[in-house]
């Protein structure tokens, strides 16, 4: 049961991940800075692609938290204002680099899905949007973000 809930997950995270990558190298230069998500801040894709990477790092490190009874994030933690500060936190990078980032940062995440134990799915934390849940739900919300973000680019491009 273990092997094939992770089986899934690790399916489930390699195709969102195979989208938004597929998406990414198709746009042009002049799409990779256009806005497309306007929430107070303009995002382009490479802000979002950014955002991605370094969201997943940081949900990989919450597994990781979780595992080890360690707190997550504090109650009354910001996201918004976390988010905010992506663009000054990752400055400008290449398409080239956000590629080797998403690949980097899903390495580790398949390398943690795999060394899960049977009975740490159930274990909880606190995640900045979702409120407490539980391992399981943290590789959900990996391949939700990947996906709707994946949305966003296209909807604000015009592609949807």
């Amino acid at each position: 049961m273990a092997d094939d809930k992770k089986a899934q997950l690790k399916s489930k995270l390699t195709e969102a991940r195979n989208q938004l990558k597929e998406l990414f190298n198709a746009l042009s230069e002049e799409q990779l800075t256009t806005p497309v998500i306007t929430d107070g801040n303009e995002w382009t894709p490479i802000n979002v692609v950014s955002h991605l990477a370094e969201n997943e790092r940081g949900m990989s490190i919450h597994i990781y938290k979780i595992r080890n009874g360690r707190e997550t994030v504090p109650a009354g933690y910001d996201v918004n204002d976390w988010n905010a500060g992506v663009k000054d936190r990752m400055g400008a990078p290449s398409r080239a680099e956000l590629l080797a980032m998403l690949d980097e940062t899903r390495a580790k995440t398949l390398e943690g899905l795999e060394s899960i134990e049977p009975h740490e799915w159930a274990l909880t934390g606190r995640h900045p949007v979702e409120g407490i849940i539980t391992i399981e739900q943290y590789f959900d919300v990996i391949i939700s973000h990947d996906l709707d973000h994946t949305a966003d680019i296209k909807k604000g491009l015009g592609m949807a």
